[in-house]
């Protein structure tokens, strides 16, 4: 008979994190074993939410887990207090073993996960693991929903191989693997374009009321480096670089803003970030803003479109004198820009009510 430190979540739901505790100690007796459970003594000793009495229960289990032949990981969600648990377990070489929640609950439906390789030309060559998210295991009730994430994933590429291979699985595996791959390592490689940014196609363009209010410009541009298409999408407030039409429901009603993590490439707030810093988003997302500008001045019917003068697009910024820009960007205010892309003079200008040399079509 060996002794079994069981890891399974505490905090958050507790009441049902207990009930889960108490059948995974239950099963492990079924096995033949003794177990040790801290998550189950410690708590009615020391108060959990207090963080100094937290904090000594997790010495107290990580004493114990000394004395202990094995530790079992149950559940399909690893909190942070059991990564701490598998970290000790991991430095004393003290052998681990994961049980999912559907093994000691008896449920009779496969649980899938996403194994995740690195290509061997890839930043990630050599590494495996499954994938996993903000933290969490990705965990899916059947093949279709994992490969249709794998399918988004995919998406997201913006290279012709991505750094990594992907392979729907059941479950726990018969073997006893606690490696993982965050979606968080994978984005940065895979959204690093090899193309030139200042060669593409516009197909279409649309704007509209997306819901709530919300007035967005979307540009479909075809980028022949990489023979695919992308869609850059402005407002007043942002822009977003998608790898699908999110916003424009079709007749299906597919699409929309519940889809838009998944097809997130890259956005940015105006205000708190610098044109140099969009790169290589940088040639189209002045296109859309040209018919952002031109479709929201049209809208709003009088009112100025406002823009950081830094994000002003060229085909505005030339025929704007520098002076005024200049004077703009010293006193920290944004540009605004009127219907026909006239400009409006700030009241506060020095020459406001003078003629500007340079400047056309001043209001």
């Amino acid at each position: 008979m060996k002794l079994i430190y069981v890891a399974s979540p505490y905090a958050g739901d507790v009441e049902n994190n207990v009930e889960f505790a108490k059948r995974a100690c239950r099963y492990v007796m079924e096995q033949g074993h003794a177990f040790f459970a801290p998550h189950l003594l410690y708590p009615q000793i020391l108060e959990d939410s207090n963080p100094a009495e937290r904090e000594t229960g997790l010495k107290l289990g990580h004493h114990m887990l000394e004395r202990c032949d094995e530790m079992w990981v149950f559940g399909n969600r690893i909190s942070s207090g059991m990564e701490a648990e598998i970290e000790r377990a991991k430095q004393l070489g003290i052998p681990i073993r994961y049980v999912s929640a559907e093994q000691i609950l008896g449920s009779p439906n496969p649980t899938y996960a996403i194994w995740v390789k690195g290509r061997p030309d890839s930043p990630l060559a050599g590494k495996a693991g499954f994938l996993s998210e903000n933290r969490q295991l990705l965990t899916f009730t059947s093949q279709q929903k994992a490969m249709f994430r794998i399918g988004e994933i995919r998406g997201l590429c913006l290279n012709s191989q991505p750094v990594t291979e992907y392979r729907c699985m059941e479950y726990p595996q018969k073997y006893a693997s606690d490696s993982r791959i965050s979606l968080e390592s994978l984005r940065e490689p895979d959204t690093i374009p090899a193309f030139d940014p200042n060669k593409f196609e516009v197909r279409s363009r649309e704007y509209g009321n997306t819901g709530g209010h919300c007035m967005v410009a979307s540009v479909e541009f075809y980028l022949p480096d990489l023979n695919r298409t992308l869609w850059v999408n402005c407002n007043d407030e942002c822009v977003t670089v998608t790898s699908a039409d999110f916003i424009w429901q079709d007749e299906d009603k597919n699409g929309g803003w519940h889809d838009y993590e998944a097809v997130r490439l890259y956005d940015a707030f105006y205000q708190q970030t610098l044109p140099e810093d969009v790169e290589p988003w940088l040639p189209m997302i002045q296109k859309a803003l040209e018919y952002t500008i031109e479709q929201e001045t049209e809208y709003l019917r009088g009112q100025a479109f406002s823009l950081p003068v830094a994000w002003l697009p060229k085909s505005i910024w030339q025929k704007t004198a520098p002076e005024y820009l200049a004077w703009l960007q010293a006193e920290g205010k944004e540009i605004r820009i009127a219907k026909d892309g006239r400009i409006e003079i700030d009241e506060a200008y020095p020459q406001s009510g003078q003629s500007i040399p340079g400047m056309t079509g001043l209001q």
